[in-house]
């Protein structure tokens, strides 16, 4: 993924993953990737996300997206997958499974991700 791809996700998908969550008010966070920083993609977030939560170059990964990968990977190792196909199918299958409850609740833990990073001074927390 390159940072044009990263920008159209956002522009396709941010405001309406909010709407469908019910978040209602939300920083938007995203760590120091190479994708996220290029100045289209900065002037992007400027613009479309006011509460864009400033992280420091060398922090903590806290992305929710690390804990769906690993539900995703558990559920996918429970099939014998022989082919790319098989793989691809199957993919798709459980990723349309994981119940939006489950990113609700991961999202809405942000907060006390950053107090945990806060306590441990910016070294290795639970998360």
């Amino acid at each position: 993924m390159n940072h044009a791809l990263y920008l159209n996700i956002l522009k396709d998908n941010l405001k309406l993953s909010v709407q469908n969550l019910a978040i209602g008010n939300i920083f938007f966070y995203q760590d120091n990737d190479l994708k996220h920083t290029p100045l289209n993609v900065r002037l992007w977030c400027l613009y479309n996300c006011p509460q864009n939560l400033k992280i420091p170059p060398q922090s903590p990964d806290l992305n929710p997206i690390e804990h769906i990968r690993r539900e995703l990977e558990v559920r996918f190792r429970k099939h014998d997958i022989k082919t790319k196909s098989e793989l691809k199918t199957v993919m798709m299958e459980e990723w349309m499974d994981i119940d939006a409850e489950i990113t609700k609740k991961l999202v809405k833990s942000i907060p006390k991700r950053l107090n945990a990073v806060v306590d441990a001074k910016g070294y290795l927390t639970q998360y």
